[in-house]
């Protein structure tokens, strides 16, 4: 990646440490995007600065002081560019995101623009386990723009007090994040290392709203919810109105109050923090799988359908992929068929289906409720309308499945030529119980790979 012989439109400033595994794919994710990369090496010991030299970039020496500020800061003081884009070694700027990020340094009228950062569990992006957290990731270059905080140190404070009428926008531009999908025994040193810092920042600053609310996560993440608790209420006093995380603490407080088994605490926390965000799906959602626990269903049913009348969550609020679309359905089509409501059950779980990445792991519910309700005749017309592509993507697998689940007419119904090919109904029947025969006789048929 070469600098351009004029001022760099959007300079990349990261730190890093031993980020040889990551670098790379972060700093090419870049490309066409930065024009000026600034990397403030903490000390490595692998091939870390080899690659960042390799694109081009400027490498500062900068002797870790456990202050995460400061390190950035150093590399702030350097930056030739308009904007200054901050990214980790463990993330990527999504590759349809960077035509986005270039409009967005057109806009000189903002001081700064949020991203909204994809945490991902594994490496794969398409994941049920995708959490979104809008976070303020691009602002122009002032030298009394500084980064703040020993930890999850933060720009924004900085911005609104040298330009208290700065606009800053919410952008839709994505940055996936991996640092989740780290082995157990480097989360848990993480952990450590973030709650020491956090420690030593509140005896520092005790009335932090934001670095309690740092301390109530780590707790969370150790599964210590009494701590969490304790910090969740204290943030919630501290925290100003319009605090951008306050959202949060609200569902963090719904979760931890579930897992203690404090459900009436958990629904009335819910309840403070619908009153307050009425347009967060994720709260409502929260409340329909807590009424679903207490059996109070038609509760359940309506809090679940107004999640799915607001939708996905907007791009203000932190998120998990899911909520307001294919978990709630899934949830919902749960509620309906304790409800007595089957039809409508099917229509959830086929809904959800059609909108979440791995779309298979709905089809055993929906094979089992047409098996239970006396419908599986109807079931291969179903999925042939509903959803195509798992009749000719996933053939096997389904065919294997509903013989597995005795859904046989189904079965029957999916081979070629039915069962006037040669394929008596009687062939694909009760006979077929073990995993081995199920497949001798579909390969009988034709219907599987021997």
């Amino acid at each position: 990646m070469t600098t351009k012989p004029h001022q760099p439109l959007i300079s990349l400033c990261m730190i890093v440490k031993n980020e040889a595994d990551n670098l790379a794919r972060c700093l090419r994710s870049a490309r066409g995007a930065a024009d000026e990369i600034i990397i403030v090496d903490t000390g490595s010991t692998d091939a870390t600065r080899s690659i960042a030299r390799s694109f081009g970039a400027r490498i500062i020496d900068y002797p870790w002081n456990g202050d995460f500020a400061a390190a950035r800061n150093a590399g702030l003081a350097l930056v030739q560019g308009t904007w200054i884009l901050v990214l980790d070694a463990d993330e990527e700027l999504d590759p349809g995101s960077r035509d986005e990020l270039l409009v967005c340094a057109k806009h000189t009228e903002y001081e700064a623009f949020f991203v909204r950062i994809h945490n991902h569990q594994g490496m794969e992006r398409a994941s049920q386990t995708l959490t979104v957290n809008p976070i303020l990731r691009m602002f122009k270059n002032s030298p009394n723009y500084r980064f703040s905080g020993i930890i999850h140190e933060q720009i924004a404070a900085s911005i609104v007090q040298e330009t208290p009428a700065a606009a800053m926008h919410m952008s839709t531009v994505i940055v996936h994040h991996y640092g989740y999908a780290d082995g157990v025994v480097e989360r848990k040193d993480k952990i450590s290392r973030n709650l020491g810092l956090l420690k030593q920042q509140l005896e520092e600053s005790p009335g932090d709203a934001f670095q309690h609310f740092n301390l109530a996560v780590e707790y969370m993440r150790l599964g210590d919810y009494g701590q969490a608790l304790e910090h969740i209420g204290t943030s919630l006093n501290l925290a100003e109105p319009g605090t951008s995380y306050i959202h949060l603490l609200y569902k963090y407080k719904v979760r931890c109050l579930a897992v203690t088994g404090d459900y009436p605490a958990a629904l009335e926390a819910c309840g403070q923090g619908s009153s307050l965000f009425p347009d967060y799906p994720d709260l409502h959602h929260l409340k329909g799988a807590l009424l679903l626990q207490v059996s109070a269903l038609a509760e359940a049913k309506a809090a679940l359908c107004r999640a799915l009348q607001i939708g996905a969550s907007p791009p203000l609020y932190h998120t998990e992929s899911g909520l307001g679309t294919y978990l709630t359905h899934t949830l919902l089509g749960q509620v309906c068929q304790q409800i007595g409501e089957d039809h409508e059950a099917a229509a959830c779980f086929t809904r959800a289906a059609q909108l979440q990445p791995e779309p298979w792991l709905l089809i055993p519910r929906l094979t089992r409720l047409f098996k239970c309700t006396g419908r599986e005749p109807e079931l291969h017309g179903w999925l042939a309308g509903q959803l195509p592509g798992i009749l000719t993507e996933q053939r096997q697998e389904l065919l294997r499945l509903l013989v597995r689940d005795g859904c046989y007419t189904a079965a029957a119904d999916m081979l070629e030529g039915g069962v006037g090919s040669g394929v008596a109904a009687g062939a694909v029947d009760a006979t077929a119980q073990s995993a081995g025969e199920i497949d001798s006789v579909l390969q009988d048929a034709g219907a599987v790979d021997a």
